[in-house]
């Protein structure tokens, strides 16, 4: 009698196991992302919708009166001293050691000292710049800007120049009385 051989098992292939333990796993993953994002995503909307309803319950106040044909002065009606008057015209003085750009930088921050020490109506005209001091190792120099007040006077101010990186920055004193 004959024996038929019995076929021997094919080892188990486990690929198709492992696949769907990964893809399982990725799936898991994905969930827990979207889940964690979903929840920052909508603690960012509550807060960007309280931010938007203080802006929308904040009164800009419209009560402040503004004349400026009336005296600066409130304490003294009869005041005759008017608001200070800045020169937008580009001009700047000539003189000094920064280039034009940082000029006119100076000379915007020069009005706005030169009105608070009383100097109401600064013009470039009749101003001039004096070097005080050259430029040292770190490239910081000093000037004196003498400004025509506009009314038949002058003032001087002290202009620090500093080096930061490359760019100069002006820096005005304001005059001690």
């Amino acid at each position: 009698m004959e024996t038929n051989p019995v076929p021997e098992a094919a080892p188990k292939n486990n690929r198709n196991l492992i696949i769907g333990v990964v893809v399982a796993v990725v799936l898991c993953c994905c969930c827990v992302v979207t889940g964690v994002g979903g929840y920052y995503g909508y603690q960012t909307y509550i807060a960007a919708q309280q931010a938007v309803e203080e802006l929308q319950n904040f009164e800009i106040p419209t009560d402040v009166p503004f004349n400026p044909i009336e005296p600066v002065d409130p304490v003294d009606p009869n005041s005759t001293e008017a608001a200070p008057e800045f020169d937008f015209s580009g001009e700047v003085p000539p003189g000094g050691l920064a280039d034009d750009e940082t000029r006119l930088t100076t000379w915007f921050s020069v009005q706005i000292i030169a009105a608070i020490s009383g100097c109401n109506a600064p013009t470039v005209d009749g101003t001039t710049i004096t070097v005080l001091s050259q430029p040292d190792a770190s490239g910081n120099w000093s000037e004196e800007w003498n400004v025509n007040c506009g009314d038949g006077t002058s003032q001087p101010f002290l202009v620090n120049f500093t080096n930061e990186n490359g760019y100069i920055t002006p820096n005005v004193e304001i005059p001690q009385p």
